[in-house]
């Protein structure tokens, strides 16, 4: 170490008296031996599959990237280097989650169910239709803890299920509720014969997925001889079903983080919750009154 870079260091740190000022830093003549040519084969590998380059891997590594770089430039680059790159690149490492593809047929689907909805009178009941699982072990939400030690939800016992069916008047924001044990064939005809009973001199008209249990002939014989018309929603799209909203809702009022004591009571605890929301808010919980509601001019919202 020559006395003139120990002089430099010194007048540095008498400049500004920290640390930082000893570190050292690359010149303007560095060149980087990362360019854009090798940037830009990074690229075209990340907006690929690793098996379209014969590897069997699914998802990019850093180690796979590095094996994947050196055969095409013969250099095998650090992972801090690699990393840098990603991130530069916009990427960040991730855990995926599923995602349901669309009907192909939705705007379709959709197009027709406006244009029959245009249609109906003012003796036209609709109702949204959907069912929804409860489970006695809760479902975990995110929630204030101190720093440091886990948020945790005690358990006990065994996990029990119930099924739920509802169905919301689009207009009057009035619920029909039914628990049950299975969501089978007899138990959506149960619900049948319930929305029946409660809209009796009414044309019902239930817009529903095409569960099993909807489209199973004994269910579509018992809606045509109570007089209802069954539209079927698009597949694999639930945001259009304003029940799949509400049961959001009451999940996180009444299930979230907290296990009850039994399932019976659980159940209870969530239909008197949904049965005890006014009109009003049913219908804003669900987004039926919300501006981007797919139905809003159709049914003079």
């Amino acid at each position: 170490m020559s006395r003139r870079s120990i002089h430099r260091w010194r007048d540095r740190y008498l400049e500004a008296p920290t640390p930082r000022a000893l570190c050292d830093h690359r010149g303007h003549g560095y060149v980087s031996a990362w360019d854009e040519e090798l940037r830009a084969v990074l690229r075209a590998a990340l907006e690929r599959s690793p098996t379209r380059y014969g590897y069997r891997d699914l998802e990019w590594t850093v180690p796979l990237l590095q094996e994947h770089l050196a055969r095409w430039g013969g250099r095998r680059w650090s992972d801090t280097t690699l990393r840098r790159q990603l991130h530069q690149l916009g990427y960040a490492w991730k855990r995926p989650r599923y995602v349901l593809l669309p009907d192909p047929r939705r705007a379709y689907k959709m197009r027709r169910i406006r244009q029959r909805v245009q249609g109906f009178g003012p003796r036209v009941a609709l109702l949204f239709e959907d069912e929804t699982d409860l489970l006695l072990f809760p479902p975990l939400r995110a929630c204030w803890a101190r720093r440091g030690q886990p948020a945790e939800v005690p358990l006990s016992g065994r996990n029990a299920r119930r099924v739920v069916f509802g169905a919301m008047h689009v207009h009057t924001g009035q619920r029909l509720l039914l628990a049950r044990r299975y969501q089978r064939g007899d138990d959506f005809r149960a619900f049948l014969r319930l929305i029946h009973e409660h809209y009796r001199g009414w044309q019902v008209a239930l817009l529903l997925d095409e569960d099993p249990s909807h489209t199973a002939g004994d269910s579509q014989g018992l809606a045509r001889e109570y007089g209802m018309e069954l539209l079927w929603l698009p597949k694999r799209c639930p945001e259009l079903n304003p029940m799949d909203h509400l049961w959001g809702h009451a999940k996180d009022d009444v299930c979230a983080n907290h296990q009850d004591p039994s399932i019976d009571h659980l159940v209870d605890a969530f239909i008197r919750h949904i049965h005890g929301l006014t009109p009003e808010e049913a219908r804003r919980q669900a987004g039926i009154l919300s501006r981007d509601f797919w139905l809003k001019g159709e049914c003079d919202i």
